[in-house]
């Protein structure tokens, strides 16, 4: 039973470990590709913001072209064309200067586009609008900034290599594409009409046009490899130290989970064994508990009892056990002799402060119930653990005597308990513990240990019980001394209490 609890907690631990450094690591590389990606993007989009100046750089001119331009569209074409291939001539990386009547060319510096070229006036005035040329460069990019008004204006066109020169110069891994409306084309100088798929962009608020690009999952992949290969292994290794020290505290972690599951799941279970006077009449039981555990099945004390006291489990354990021997006894309590003593282990740790008030509320329970009037609950100090504040300690003593609950110190002389403890609580009963009971009638060095404990129980006119008596020497020996009670395998093994109250009580 014990190898599959631990096989259990082995697979718990495992499972536990596993999960935290798979934890860990998730988030510390999530962390780093969070900020890979942002600062991938940040730095994509400085780039793209730069095409974005240098573009709006070399359009500031247009608006003082227009302005020069917008005088001359009353005059005649015979004396405007001259002039404009004046102010041309300063701007090299203009391809065309129009005059625009009735939306139409009238005058233009490439007699091409005279009554060729349509304005249309869907499109906002001083936006860039980037065309496929079907007059200058039929096929190709052309870009163009327009004012009209009441269908009569400027018209300024420039070839589109303007454009994707500067994207040309730009870094090859950049697919950067240069959007105007529904149009866009990229370094390649190729115009598109389709939708395109981009994620990051930055726009001319200026000009109404914007660079964009798409980045990719092995864009990102590539930079995280290249940037950050080293913080991923370190995670890594730190995820695997976090682990393994997971590793080593899981399974007490385990065991505790278990057993918080078993109390939810009121898996302890109350036994008892019988506890007879001297003349071998049942007087009390006492009551032990059992884990009931519903993977594992039957579980002992000595397994889960240390963690219980070290994890502080034993109070709520302690509580729930008590209730439930309530609620059995006071189901046949009319058959229950009077004055019968249940006795019920605690630990030192109800003492202290913070659990003081657990215990006496299970003990008041007990004394408003009907059980109360055939029956006395004996409380009894297991030795497993010391005692650090008598003062504290004897004032629950007090207060558990004026409710007439009696004081038991269990397995005297195995443990913590010295005659400091008896010296300074007020105990009812001393309970001889099995060790010193299995001396009687042996040539053991030891064996006199078993006349100065009842001598020492008689001197300070405290009840004696004798555990663990399993043959009919001890028991004629501990009559012989004039010992209370016997208790042990001599009369029953320690039972389910529901079998008990059948036995005993039916």
């Amino acid at each position: 039973m014990i190898n599959k609890i631990k096989n259990t907690l082995k697979y718990r631990q495992w499972l536990i470990s596993i999960a935290a450094s798979i934890g860990i690591f998730s988030v510390g590389t999530s962390i780093i590709i969070a900020q890979s990606i942002k600062s991938y993007d940040a730095n994509v989009l400085t780039r793209l913001g730069s095409v974005v100046s240098i573009i709006e750089t070399k359009l500031e001119s247009t608006d003082e072209i227009i302005n020069r331009i917008m005088p001359l569209t009353g005059m005649p074409c015979s004396t405007a064309e001259h002039k404009l291939i004046d102010i041309i001539v300063e701007y090299a990386e203009f391809q065309t200067l129009n005059i625009i009547k009735n939306n139409i060319v009238a005058c233009s510096t490439n007699s091409r586009m005279v009554n060729a070229a349509y304005v249309t006036s869907d499109k906002p005035n001083n936006e860039l609008s980037i065309l496929e040329s079907s007059v200058v460069t039929p096929g190709k990019i052309i870009g163009a900034i327009k004012e009209v008004h009441n269908k009569n204006g400027v018209l300024v066109t420039f070839n589109g290599k303007i454009f994707y020169s500067i994207l040309e110069h730009i870094d090859d891994s950049d697919n950067f594409r240069i959007q105007s409306s529904k149009i866009w084309f990229d370094k390649e100088g190729i115009i598109h009409y389709s939708t395109q798929r981009s994620n990051l962009m930055v726009a001319s608020e200026k000009y109404n046009f914007n660079i964009n690009t798409n980045v990719s999952t092995q864009d990102y992949v590539n930079e995280i490899i290249q940037n950050n290969t080293f913080l991923i292994i370190l995670f890594a290794v730190i995820s695997l130290i976090i682990g393994r020290y997971v590793f080593l505290n899981a399974q007490k972690n385990s065991s505790l989970f278990i057993m918080k599951e078993s109390i939810a799941d009121n898996e302890f279970t109350p036994y008892a064994q019988p506890v007879m006077d001297s003349n071998g009449k049942l007087s009390g039981l006492e009551i032990l508990i059992r884990w009931n555990n519903k993977h594992h099945g039957l579980i002992y004390p000595d397994v889960f009892i240390p963690l219980a006291e070290a994890s502080g489990l034993i109070i709520p354990m302690t509580t729930q056990l008590m209730e439930n021997t309530f609620n059995l006894l006071t189901t046949v309590e009319k058959k229950v002799p009077n004055d019968f003593h249940i006795g019920i282990n605690i630990s030192a740790q109800h003492f202290d402060k913070t659990n003081q008030q657990s215990l006496i509320a299970s003990c008041k329970k007990y004394t408003d119930s009907s059980l109360n009037a055939k029956t006395h609950l004996v409380l009894e100090l297991t030795e497993r653990q010391a005692i650090h504040d008598y003062d504290e300690t004897q004032s629950v003593f007090d207060t558990l005597h004026e409710m007439d609950i009696k004081m038991a110190i269990d397995d005297f002389g195995t443990g913590h308990s010295t005659l400091s403890d008896i010296k300074n609580l007020n105990f009812d009963f001393i309970k001889i513990d099995k060790s010193f009971i299995d001396l009687i009638g042996s040539d053991a060095i030891a064996a006199p240990l078993v006349d100065n404990i009842i001598d020492l129980a008689q001197r300070l006119e405290l009840a004696i019980v004798a555990e663990g008596v399993e043959t009919q020497e001890q028991l004629d020996y501990l009559r012989t001394h004039n010992v209370d009670y016997i208790q042990g395998y001599y009369y029953s093994k320690p039972i389910p209490l529901t079998e008990f109250i059948e036995q005993y009580f039916t």
